[in-house]
């Protein structure tokens, strides 16, 4: 048969082209299907994540807006407390720096108390000195009242013993001349001669003798006395010495307690006026560092918490607008090679024409077979008994009909 093997195998190939273009119709349907409900549900779930952003957003920001106040809150109740820790730091400075500037002017009152206390011992020291050295000064004076009246007594007794002792030898003297002129005259009136003479002679020389003993004594007794004198002068003049450098003594000690008292009042003076400068000193350093614990109490206070305006409420935002989608028509099955039934067609014809001499040619006049004008249009010429275009079921009407009547062969 000529050409049967090229429209066998064309009839394949469209077939195959036929049920590969349904496959892809179909897919086109099925994902056509699936973009609309991919689309729709698209819309279905941004309307309900729109609605439950904005409900979220909502709560969210009343829910910042509560825990804003409550920061708010709690920074304005820390300020309060903050607040009443500086003004008891404040007073407790104030009360710490006065306490130590009591202490610093107890300590110059306790500082002028015991300058009084030590005052007041000097003075009573240097009274009793002076008590110690009137007294010592009225023993000095009654002493060399003593010494005086000594003096004069034992001087009016050595001159009543010279008086007396001068007095008795007169009075021996006397005695001793009247005695002598006694022996005298009874020796002028014994025995005439030389034994009278002598006896005269001899009571003269007594009476002198006893006159010159008794001046010898009255000398010796004078002189006695001059030296016992002399003695109690010198003695009186020692002892008013003494009393006269014991009263010195005392002079120079009590203008000595004088100047040590005047010299420690100095010194106590000296000592009150560096410790009131200290106090001074120590007062201003209190001040400095209660100025200083004032600042730092002003620097620990919390500064006051400023109420600040909360974000805007959300708003729903602007709608999405969404865009149809566009069914994709399914693609063109690209249409593979034909063979050519042309070329198969005179190829056959001339094995025909070598058949048909022999047991063929019953067969080809049985077809009643007219051969095409090569070159012809894509129209497949009738064989008897039907057209080779029709659709009736043949070869060719099956190509012709897959492809809608448009092929061509040739």
């Amino acid at each position: 048969m000529f050409g049967i093997g090229a429209g066998a195998e064309n009839q394949k190939r469209v077939k195959e082209e036929n049920a590969l273009q349904r496959k892809l119709n179909k897919q086109a349907n099925v994902n056509w299907q699936y973009t609309k409900d991919s689309h729709a549900a698209e819309k279905k779930d941004y309307y309900a994540m729109r609605e439950f952003s904005y409900e979220t957003a909502i709560d969210n920001w009343e829910r910042g807006k509560e825990i804003q106040d409550y920061q708010y809150a709690q920074a304005l109740a820390a300020y309060e407390k903050s607040e009443d820790i500086y003004e008891g730091q404040l007073d407790y400075n104030k009360q710490a720096s006065s306490l130590a500037i009591s202490d610093q002017q107890a300590s110059i009152q306790d500082l002028a108390l015991q300058q009084a206390f030590q005052r007041e011992a000097m003075h009573s020291d240097l009274m009793n000195e002076i008590k110690r050295g009137g007294i010592q000064k009225l023993e000095q004076g009654a002493k060399l009242y003593g010494i005086k009246s000594n003096r004069r007594i034992s001087d009016e007794s050595i001159q009543q013993q010279l008086n007396q002792v001068t007095t008795q030898n007169t009075f021996e003297k006397e005695a001793k001349f009247v005695e002598g002129l006694k022996k005298s005259g009874k020796a002028a009136l014994g025995q005439a001669g030389v034994s009278r003479k002598k006896t005269l002679q001899s009571t003269a020389a007594e009476s002198f003798r006893e006159l010159v003993a008794l001046d010898s004594s009255l000398s010796g007794s004078r002189n006695k006395a001059a030296v016992d004198l002399l003695k109690v002068y010198v003695d009186a003049s020692l002892g008013e010495t003494q009393v006269g450098l014991n009263l010195d003594m005392l002079e120079l000690g009590i203008n000595a307690a004088k100047d040590e008292v005047k010299y420690n009042n100095k010194i106590l003076e000296a000592n009150m006026q560096s410790a009131i400068g200290q106090m001074g000193r120590n007062i201003q350093q209190i001040q400095l560092q209660k100025m200083g614990a004032d600042l730092q109490a002003e620097a620990n206070l919390n500064i006051f918490p400023e109420e600040l305006g909360y974000d805007p409420e959300p708003q729903m935002p602007p709608e999405r607008t969404f865009v149809d989608p566009v069914k994709q028509e399914a693609g063109t099955v690209p249409r593979g090679p034909r063979r050519n039934f042309a070329e198969e067609f005179i190829g056959d014809t001339l094995k025909v024409a070598s058949f048909a001499a022999g047991p063929g040619a019953a067969a080809f006049k049985a077809l009643n077979f007219t051969a095409p004008t090569i070159g012809a249009a894509a129209n497949i010429p009738s064989i008897a008994g039907g057209s080779l275009g029709a659709g009736g079921g043949s070869m060719f009407g099956n190509i012709i009909g897959d492809f809608g009547g448009s092929a061509s062969f040739f």
